[in-house]
This record gives structure tokens, sequence and C-alpha cells, in this order.
């Protein structure tokens, strides 16, 4: 029979974080049990039967290895329930762990293009987490033709209500300058938005178009396909996941 183990040493070993980050994060009320907050590090789980999330992302010993690529379109919420158009309703009814599979992070209602879906929450975890620098790369439509100024302002970058956002790769796709691609290490809430409204335009269309290793490639909206052998263990390789 499994023995409990402690909250804080069972993330610990998990890799979620150090002892002493993962004491903060629980601290913090950043971890629920079975639904709900938890804040005693010394609290005892059981980490075949807990549902344990960290930051809203599920966590787990053994992930069941479901991993997909998804092209969210314009329109819906990247939520599993909502009483709006969700993602999970353009998914097939009979696709392998749809009823474990979660996206991983969020892309707003009008913005389109790549979302991972898996039951993995480790993973998933490092993903949204900053410690790991995971770049996702946008293509970007704006109102007006961008200067070169404001170019090198994003790449140095801009000061924003929240702090000064970290430097990124930005450049022009066509000769208007308005449409641009966009590579960013950060998931601030409507951090690409916010960017380009501080310098004075107006996005007008967002695409997603990588998660570091993963691209979105030629999928059609709403169309979803598991990730190749090779996707999974580059994803891997960049969060620190393969072992061996």
């Amino acid at each position: 029979m499994k023995m409990k183990m402690r909250l804080d040493r069972f993330l610990a070993n998990l890799g979620i974080g150090s002892r002493r980050e993962v004491v903060s994060l629980i601290k913090k009320g950043k971890v629920t049990i079975n639904g709900q907050k938890v804040t005693a590090t010394d609290f005892k789980v059981d980490p075949e039967k807990d549902l344990i999330q960290v930051e809203g992302v599920y966590v787990q010993v053994k992930p069941q290895g479901f991993y997909y690529k998804f092209y969210k379109p314009k329109g819906c919420i990247t939520s599993k329930a909502d009483k709006d158009l969700t993602v999970m309703e353009f998914l097939p009814k009979d696709l392998p762990g749809l009823n474990r599979i979660f996206p991983v992070g969020r892309l707003d209602k009008d913005t389109e293009g790549l979302l991972i879906f898996t039951d993995d929450g480790l993973l998933a975890h490092r993903i949204l987490h900053p410690k790991w620098k995971l770049s996702k790369t946008y293509q970007v439509l704006i109102d007006k033709e961008i200067t070169e100024e404001s170019l090198k302002k994003i790449e140095e970058g801009v000061n924003l209500s929240d702090g000064k956002t970290l430097p990124c790769k930005v450049f022009c796709l066509d000769k208007t300058r308005k449409f641009l691609q966009i590579e960013v290490i950060e998931g601030r809430y409507h951090l690409i938005k916010r960017m380009f409204g501080r310098l004075g335009y107006k996005v007008v269309g967002l695409k997603r178009t990588a998660i570091g290793p993963i691209e979105l490639g030629d999928l059609k909206p709403s169309e979803i396909v598991p990730l190749s052998f090779e996707e999974i263990q580059s994803l891997k390789k960049a969060l620190g996941l393969l072992t061996g």
C-alpha cells in the first residue's frame, strides 16, 4: 500500500520546483487538492488518488501519454467548461483520451492558432512556468505601419503597468510593415496586445504559430492531430523532462 506524502516533498520530487519554491507556491495558495486550496506544506497527499493542481494545472506522477496540437479558431473560449463556445466542442467525440486531456494555457476568444492538449500535468506546468522560458511565436497584424524605433523598443522591452517586458524577437513579414512575427518568452495577460498598444498600435489580428519547438504547420482551423514522437521528444527536451 502506497504511503501518503507531504505535499511539499511530493511537488519537489515531481520537479515542480525546488523545496523552497514549492513551499512558496503552497503558502501563496497556488495549490489545490481535490478542488480545495491547501496552504499547509505538511499536508499529506495520496499521489494515486488525490487530484492536485498547481497554479490551475493538474500534476501527476505518471503521465498517461496523450499529446495533441490543435488549431484554435477565432470565436471560442480556451476552457473545458464555459457558457460560451469552448475549444472542447471542436474535438472529435472519439478522440483518444478526450475525457482526460486539457488545453495548456489560453488564447483569447478573438485569437487563433496553436494550442497543445495533453493529460501530462508536469509538462503542462513547465510550458506555462516562466522559469523554463519556452518561447511562443505569433503572427501579428497591426492597424498601421510600424517604425524602426518601435521595433527596437519591443525587442528591448516595453514598460507596462506590471513591469517591463523581457526582450523578444520581432520583425516584419511584408512590405506594409503591418504584418509582423514576434517571439516572446512570457505569458502575461494580453501581453502582445498591451505591448503594441503601449506604443500606439492596435492589434487587429493575432495568431500563435509555435510553442517552443512545436509548430502549427499546415493545420487548418479546428483541426487536431497527435504530436509525433519527435515533437514530443523535442518539447520534453526543451523543458528538461528527458531522462537517461
